[in-house]
């Protein structure tokens, strides 16, 4: 588990309760092939700790080198955790490796099973999933919390999508990328 929890620091910050108490949890559903996925649930994420609820935002298949990533730390009431080490890409990845991506990931679902976070984020959750390395089980498990749970990726599961209560389509129109241009800092990561 990585060393990004401040629970501790944002305690006082944090005045409201976390699950929700009042049985109106939804699920959220961001995919597709478009830019925008993580952008939008990292908006969610700042919306909810500006009204005071506990976030947790848990990336997979990322290390935390995206910019978004230290304001999110950076601010009272989320907590960031991500797998310990990023092997890169799934189809560069030893069976050894994929393996302990795997273990890793099931820890990372275990954090939003027991957190009690108003917000819980699951970035690119759909990629690991789709790649075996999230169970489907407790993928399902953590979606039916009492809580908001926010669930990006590329591509979303029949089950899922008829689970969820917000299903949003990223369709990639025009993108700078299919004409050479590098990703940017600052806009991409």
């Amino acid at each position: 588990m990585s060393g990004d929890q401040n629970l501790t620091k944002d305690a006082p910050f944090v005045k409201r309760l976390g699950c929700i108490e009042r049985g109106d949890s939804m699920i959220h559903v961001i995919f597709g092939q478009g830019k925008g996925k993580t952008s939008a649930s990292v908006g969610m994420a700042v919306r909810a700790a500006g009204h005071g609820y506990p976030v947790l935002f848990i990336q997979f298949l990322k290390d935390d080198s995206s910019g978004e990533i230290e304001i999110l730390r950076n601010t009272p009431g989320v907590t960031v955790l991500h797998a310990p080490v990023n092997y890169g890409f799934t189809f560069q990845m030893s069976e050894a490796q994929l393996k302990e991506t795997a273990l890793e990931y099931d820890r990372l679902l275990d954090a939003a099973l027991s957190s009690d976070a108003f917000l819980i984020v699951l970035d690119e959750a759909l990629y690991a999933l789709n790649a075996g390395l999230l169970s489907r089980e407790k993928l399902e498990s953590v979606a039916e919390k009492n809580c908001e749970v926010v669930i990006t990726g590329r591509d979303a599961p029949a089950w899922l999508v008829d689970k969820a209560d917000y299903v949003s389509y990223i369709q990639n129109l025009k993108h700078p990328y299919d004409q050479g241009t590098k990703a940017r800092a600052g806009i991409e990561f």
